[in-house]
């Protein structure tokens, strides 16, 4: 049993994170939640009763640090938890990270034995079906891949990532009517997205295309296509089909299944599918093998990344831009990019 401490009670801890706890009670007892005050919060599943600071806390019990609080609190509370003694603990990080202003509290990381980031768009249970299938062969090599209003920001770019297996090269932007934006992104792979914004999960859709094939989670008139379905029950997802037939329950489906209900907060099928990818990335944070794992690096570039192509329209390869951060204090235009 690993002991878990959850910085923060706010919409993503009552939403997913408690959520995703609750459905491993045999993996993950709930050591404490810290919060501005001491209260008791309702998950859906659950309730638990918070605490206002971390003092008194023991912290050599502390296997896992989970934490989700707004982006601007970030800096003091990693900063405040690196004086305390977790450098046996690993830390689970929500997105996006750190704002630019506050990169340096990065280095607050490794106080740790370990940290990632909670970015479930590397678990989501249709992309890592369409990954198996792509490595498995069955479209052929990967070219091209379609987010219709299904992606968001550097969620998305976490999630190409994962399609791709690849890095990215360069972004374009292109505006257009409205808020309705298309970006293209090619990877050092040789594959290329493109992503149309803004986001709509309730209609969003993708499309991954091969040289002998395609993936698709809509009907899509083209005899050599994979076709992955979803399984919901009202706003609750549970499960997935591929060409019509039942995908089979793996790994913690069944803790899931077993455990999920229809009152977590900001229920929908697309929030209640993070949280089933949730589930992986707290296992995998303490597994050492796991594929499950993102790094602040990773995410602080995919942030950055989009960051800089939403004002400017472009953004090189991700490594160039790594080069970029340490100007961002001391160059006029990379302080107006960020």
């Amino acid at each position: 049993m690993n002991n878990v401490l959850v910085i923060g009670a706010g919409k993503r801890t009552l939403g997913a994170v408690l959520p995703a706890l609750h459905c491993m009670p045999d993996r993950f007892r709930v050591a404490g939640v810290v919060a501005r005050s001491v209260k008791q919060v309702s998950y859906g599943l659950g309730t638990v009763t918070t605490r206002d600071s971390l003092d008194g806390i023991d912290w050599k019990a502390i296997d896992l640090v989970i934490t989700a609080v707004s982006i601007s609190q970030v800096p003091r509370m990693l900063a405040s938890l690196a004086r305390r003694d977790v450098g046996h603990a690993v830390l689970l990080h929500d997105t996006p990270v750190l704002p630019p202003s506050g990169l340096p509290a990065a280095r607050h990381f490794a106080a740790f034995r370990r940290a990632y980031i909670s970015e479930d768009n590397i678990a989501l249970p249709p992309l890592l079906l369409a990954k198996q299938l792509i490595d498995d062969g069955a479209i052929g090599q990967l070219k091209k891949i379609y987010f219709f209003h299904n992606g968001y920001k550097h969620h998305a770019l976490a999630s190409l990532k994962l399609l791709t297996g690849s890095t990215i090269e360069r972004i374009v932007s292109r505006k257009f009517a409205g808020k309705l934006r298309q970006k293209t992104i090619d990877f050092a792979s040789g594959v290329t997205a493109l992503m149309y914004e803004p986001r709509d999960y309730a209609t969003g859709r993708f499309l991954i295309e091969g040289d002998r094939g395609a993936i698709a989670d809509y009907d899509y008139a083209n005899g050599s296509v994979r076709r992955i379905g979803y399984v919901v029950d009202g706003d609750v997802y549970r499960g997935l089909t591929l060409d019509g037939a039942p995908v089979p329950p793996a790994g913690l489906d069944a803790d899931y299944l077993a455990r999920i209900g229809p009152g977590i907060p900001e229920a929908s099928p697309m929030n209640t599918m993070k949280l089933r990818g949730l589930m992986d990335l707290i296992v995998g944070a303490l597994d050492d093998r796991s594929p499950f794992h993102y790094t602040p690096e990773d995410g602080i570039a995919d942030h950055l990344a989009i960051r800089i192509v939403d004002r400017v329209g472009y953004v090189p390869a991700q490594r160039t831009l790594a080069r970029l951060v340490p100007l961002a204090k001391r160059v006029p235009f990379v302080q107006r990019a960020l």
